[in-house]
């Protein structure tokens, strides 16, 4: 394949995948046709068949396209001391920040979920076992608590941001408009969480 039949395969699937990510976002899988997807990307329905061959494959390669990127994006936010103190309160950080500006990647998170296509992928899973992983170094140095299980806690963690970020007229209503502010309830949740686990 010549290099530009090569920029114009990579164009078209980013075209698709940029239209799908979005449409698939807002309606879900079932709500979004493949017609949706061609009038949206300007990518013809033979075209995107060929390159995904069905709706079910492009949804999968959107959700691990969003994947790939949040993945990607926490990297650039290790923190590269020696401190596992600072490397975990930085992840949490890292988490909160990314999900709270990206709800393309929320909202399907949450039709996955509603629609019976959540996907486990080997990039999830290896994610997320490095997560523990630290979980299990910050107990063997004393640091993190070891009442409760390694494999547990990225899972509280996570879990604690996405009901954080999807209740935030919840989060209005209970501190008050005039003492209610985005970004220090933010570093309240993150200090919270850090505090939680540690020792």
């Amino acid at each position: 394949m010549n290099d530009r039949r090569q920029r114009d395969r990579e164009q078209t699937i980013e075209d698709v995948l940029v239209s799908a990510t979005r449409l698939f976002s807002h309606k879900g899988l079932h709500g979004t046709s493949i017609r949706d997807i061609e009038r949206a990307s300007g990518v013809s329905k033979g075209l995107i068949m060929h390159h995904f061959e069905t709706k079910e494959k492009l949804y999968a390669a959107v959700q691990d396209n969003l994947n790939q990127k949040y993945v990607a994006w926490m990297a650039t936010q290790r923190d590269t001391s020696e401190d596992l103190l600072d490397a975990i309160a930085t992840g949490i950080n890292g988490s909160l920040s990314y999900l709270t500006t990206n709800e393309e990647f929320r909202r399907i998170i949450l039709w996955a979920y509603l629609e019976g296509q959540e996907r486990t992928t080997e990039l999830d899973k290896r994610f997320t076992a490095s997560l523990i992983e630290s979980m299990r170094v910050g107990q063997e140095q004393g640091l993190v608590r070891d009442d409760v299980k390694a494999v547990v806690l990225p899972f509280i963690i996570r879990g604690a941001i996405d009901y954080w970020i999807r209740r935030e007229s919840l989060r209005e209503d209970l501190f008050g408009e005039t003492q209610y502010d985005t970004q220090s309830t933010n570093e309240d949740l993150v200090d919270t969480l850090v505090k939680l686990i540690l020792k």
